[in-house]
């Protein structure tokens, strides 16, 4: 018996720009960052923290009514990585506490901060009839990477998920 072919999945292309730029836009909110910065797709050779989408934004499901009104809900799975060079086991533990803050926050849970505690509110417009409806990690932050001179990189992996509503 033949094995079928594998289906790709359908990418809504523009939807992965809409939401790539959203994104690093919210990351950059983030309170616990200070003075650092998340890139995107790029980290230095010895430090740094990035974003990086993984397969783009997948279709999961596509409706379409009789008058024309389609609604799409799509996923958009991402890592973020934290590059450091880590040489005690506290500043490892801080660096896997910031990323675990940080995917907290993203989830719109509470995370205190220096004493204070931060929410996000509410998430960012997307543009064409898109919707963010939730952000939630599929990983906690784990090493994934260590490398010579005490450099390494800690992820953690996320997953954005929005609905598309628009009319044909």
């Amino acid at each position: 018996m033949p094995i079928p072919a594998k289906k790709e999945p359908v990418i809504d292309v523009e939807g992965t720009d809409i939401v790539s730029t959203a994104l690093i836009t919210l990351l950059n909110t983030f309170p616990g960052l200070g003075k650092r910065k998340i890139a995107f797709s790029t980290l230095a050779e010895t430090s740094g923290i990035g974003f990086f989408p993984t397969s783009g934004a997948v279709l999961l499901t596509n409706k379409e009514s009789i008058t024309g009104h389609v609604r799409q809900t799509c996923a958009y799975p991402f890592n973020i990585v934290y590059r450091a060079a880590l040489k005690t086991e506290k500043q490892k533990m801080r660096v896997k506490e910031f990323l675990d803050a940080l995917g907290r926050w993203l989830e719109r849970q509470p995370v205190t901060l220096k004493d204070e505690e931060y929410r996000l509110n509410a998430y960012p417009a997307l543009e064409k009839g898109r919707k963010i409806k939730s952000i939630t990690r599929s990983t906690p932050a784990f090493l994934e990477r260590a490398y010579a001179d005490s450099i390494e990189d800690w992820t953690i992996r996320l997953t954005l998920s929005y609905e598309a509503d628009y009319y044909k």
